[in-house]
C-alpha cells in the first residue's frame, strides 16, 4: 500500500538523520517467552514469543514473533525515532499475511503532551481477500511537577484504547466498520514518591461504559507495594476487584493478585523474576479453583 512505502520511507530517512548528527552507540533486548494454556479436557497450547529491539541515536527498532506448534501466528514490527522531544512511530502487522499498518506522532509543550495515531488495518480473516479500514485516535495530556497526570484518547473508528496505556505488549487497538466515534478514554493519576491513585473512565457512543480505579502503597528499602483496584461497569455495578502485592529484594521480584467479584474468588495470578546481569527471568502463573489458567515463563538479555 502506498501509504506503507511513505511511512516507511519517511522513518528511514528520519533514522539515517538522527543516527548521523547523534553518533551510533547500539544497544538492545533480545527474549524469548514461552505460554502453556491448557485446554479442556487434556489438550496443551503452546506459544512462542521471540523478541528483539534495537536502539540506536534516538531511534529503535522492535520485532515480536509469535509462533504456534502450527506455525507463524503473528509477526509486529515496530520503528520509532525521538526528533528534539517530538517522537515519530510505525509499525505493522502479519498474521501471517498483512493485517495493520500504523503511524503514531507525539510531542509537545511542557505540561502538555499531544499525539495522534493513525491505522490501516484488514478486517478480514488472515490471507482472505483483504477489507481495509481506518481508524484515527487524539491523544492530548497533561503532566504537572506535582505529581498530577490527566490524558484523554479519542478514537474514530477505533475501539480497546485501554490497550495504549495498559503496559501490556501482548494487547492492542482494534479497527471496527466505518469512521466514526467509537470510545473516549480519560485517565487521571496522582503519583508521589510513596503512594499512587489512578482512574480510568471509558465512553462508547451509548455513553459510560466502565470505570477503573486503582490505589497503592510504596515503602522503600526493600520496596514493596501493596494496593487494590476495582472496575464498576455501566450500572456502576462491581465487575471486578484485585488485591495486589510486591516485592523487590534486588536480584528478586516477586508480585502477587488475587481477583474477586460478586460471587467471590475469580482467579490468583503470581509473577516471579530475577536479574542480574542484563540477563531477567521471569515467570507467570494464573489459576483459579478449576487449576491452571496459563503458564507463562520466558527471559530477556539487554546488551
Amino acid at each position: 500500500m502506498r501509504t506503507q512505502a511513505w511511512g516507511g520511507l519517511i522513518l528511514a530517512v528520519m533514522l539515517g538523520t538522527a543516527a548521523v548528527g547523534q553518533g551510533t552507540t547500539l544497544a538492545g533486548v533480545f527474549g524469548i517467552e514461552l505460554t502453556f494454556t491448557p485446554v479442556p479436557p487434556a489438550t496443551l497450547e503452546v506459544d512462542t514469543a521471540i523478541v528483539l529491539a534495537l536502539s540506536f541515536a534516538g531511534a529503535e527498532v522492535t520485532s515480536r514473533t509469535q509462533l504456534s506448534l502450527d506455525g507463524l501466528v503473528a509477526e509486529h514490527i515496530t520503528m520509532g525515532v525521538n526528533l528534539d522531544g517530538v517522537v515519530l512511530r510505525t509499525g505493522m502487522r502479519f498474521d501471517p499475511c498483512f493485517s495493520l499498518y500504523w503511524f503514531e506522532v507525539r510531542g509537545g509543550c511542557c505540561p502538555f503532551d499531544l499525539g495522534a495515531l493513525f491505522l490501516v488495518e484488514n478486517l478480514a480473516g488472515a490471507c482472505q481477500t483483504p477489507d481495509y479500514t481506518i481508524g484515527v485516535v487524539l491523544d492530548l495530556g497533561m503532566r504537572t511537577d506535582l505529581g498530577l497526570a490527566v490524558r484523554s484518547l479519542t478514537g474514530f473508528g477505533v475501539r480497546d484504547l485501554y490497550h495504549l496505556i495498559d503496559d501490556d505488549p501482548t494487547t492492542g487497538i482494534a479497527a471496527v466498520p466505518g469512521w466514526w466515534f467509537e470510545e473516549e478514554l480519560v485517565s487521571l493519576s496522582f503519583t508521589t514518591s510513596c503512594f499512587r491513585a489512578d482512574s480510568v473512565l471509558l465512553f462508547d457512543p451509548v455513553g459510560f461504559a466502565w470505570g477503573q480505579f486503582v490505589a497503592a502503597y510504596r515503602f522503600p528499602s526493600p520496596e514493596v507495594e501493596m494496593g487494590a483496584g476495582v472496575r464498576l461497569d455501566a450500572g456502576l455495578a462491581l465487575d471486578w476487584a484485585e488485591l495486589f502485592l510486591g516485592l523487590a529484594i534486588d536480584p528478586v521480584t516477586l508480585r502477587s493478585a488475587t481477583t474477586f467479584d460478586l460471587l467471590g474468588f475469580v482467579a490468583q495470578e503470581v509473577e516471579v523474576s530475577v536479574a542480574f546481569s542484563g540477563v531477567r527471568l521471569y515467570s507467570r502463573t494464573r489459576f483459579d479453583f478449576t487449576g491452571l489458567l496459563q503458564e507463562v515463563i520466558g527471559f530477556t538479555l539487554t546488551f
